[in-house]
């Protein structure tokens, strides 16, 4: 995806006990779409982010707009969308000074060279509908076609698979896919890039993911993943386009680590949605097992609990943040749980708690933050604590 359409990345609302939150059927709440929440969020998650960076953001202004946007996030998971959204710019206006501008509605159905998009969409899937669907091509051709059906005249605007993706390299990238697969290869294996995928987990069920393979991970030399899992109400987009603008996939380039981003709430349901993901991966790529690693943030952190106790041997290490639940099993991976002061979704003391009850495990307070902003640096602080174990 590229770094225009990160603008409208998928919203960062997360709470566990929230799931499948809906916006009430009225007429104000009908008109705020994800795209708008996503691009709300974004705008604070990119405001925040370069304060950060710029170390320019004190204490009392850092506290103020974490508890502005865990605002935020309690109106989105009563209902309330165009509340959040007025709430999120008026966190952003406090870092930036300035009123959020939305970005300007797409101007119309979306065309390549002339002729509607949904066009090339069934060229493709009309090629790919005669190449071998049960043989060993079955996961790439899977991914292809589900690729190919992103290509929309209108993206909906609660798809942000659809409203994300630029269709011009979408195209692109599917013309040389389903080519590779007409002529009998997997187009994937050693693909370096940041791509939108789908494979088959476990009872046939459907897994989407985002996938950012660094240049390095295209050489002899084994390489390394970073499995990262979302809170509620995010989507696969996440921790590519947003959670500190993007700072897991930097970091995880840094470490020569495929970073791979599935669908929490889908990905979460069975530790057998992980085993078929790493076949894949071993499929396409040198992993180095010695070097895997796992991420959750909220919803997120909870599965992340879960599959480190359903696989300990699988990981060198995993890190929680803002939630979490004890790892008990022999032979765990070392943990990390994280915290936030001000977070009144997942309070620290829990979090804390999940820690002390998991043998050997580390935990640490990110104070003057809340549930949702905390992401970035949690990030930051969990890639070289995660990075300096190995299995």
């Amino acid at each position: 995806m590229s770094r225009l359409v990160r603008s409208v990345a998928a919203v960062a609302i997360c709470a566990p006990a929230l799931v499948g939150a809906q916006a009430p059927a009225t007429a104000t709440a009908a008109k705020v779409t994800r795209a708008d929440l996503a691009a709300a969020y974004m705008r604070v998650d990119a405001a925040y982010t370069q304060r950060e960076n710029a170390k320019t953001l004190p204490d009392s202004v850092r506290a103020q707009v974490n508890r502005t946007v865990d605002r935020a996030a309690l109106s989105f998971f009563s209902g309330q969308f165009a509340a959040a959204v007025g709430t999120i710019d008026a966190a952003a206006a406090q870092l930036t000074g300035a009123a959020s501008v939305p970005p300007a509605p797409p101007a119309g159905p979306r065309s390549l060279n002339g002729a509607p998009v949904s066009a090339a969409r069934e060229e493709y899937l009309a090629r790919l509908a005669v190449v071998d669907s049960t043989g060993p091509l079955a996961q790439a051709l899977l991914s292809t076609r589900e690729r190919a059906k992103l290509l929309v005249d209108v993206p909906s605007p609660e798809r942000s698979a659809e409203f994300l993706n630029d269709p011009v390299r979408l195209s692109r990238d599917l013309a040389r896919e389903v080519s590779v697969l007409e002529r009998g290869r997997d187009p994937y294996i050693g693909l370096v890039g940041d791509f939108w995928r789908v494979y088959r987990g476990a009872n046939n069920t459907l897994v989407p993911m985002r996938i950012v393979v660094p240049p390095s991970a295209n050489v002899r030399k084994p390489v390394g993943v970073l499995l990262v899992l979302h809170g509620a109400g995010g989507d696969e987009n996440m921790f590519v386009d947003a959670y500190g603008s993007g700072i897991a996939t930097k970091l995880a380039a840094e470490q020569r680590l495929i970073l791979v981003s599935p669908k929490t709430d889908v990905f979460g349901a069975t530790p057998e949605h992980f085993d078929a993901l790493m076949v894949l991966l071993r499929n396409e790529f040198r992993i180095d097992s010695s070097r895997v690693y796992l991420i959750g943030h909220s919803m997120g952190a909870g599965a992340a609990a879960r599959l480190a106790q359903a696989r300990p041997a699988q990981f060198a290490a995993v890190a929680m943040l803002a939630g979490g639940s004890p790892i008990t099993v022999a032979n765990a991976p070392p943990s990390l749980f994280v915290g936030a002061e001000l977070d009144g979704i997942i309070p620290a003391a829990r979090v804390e708690a999940a820690a002390k009850a998991t043998p050997g495990a580390t935990y640490e307070l990110f104070r003057h933050e809340g549930h949702l902003l905390m992401v970035g640096n949690g990030v930051r602080r969990a890639v070289p604590w995660l990075v300096s174990h190995t299995r």
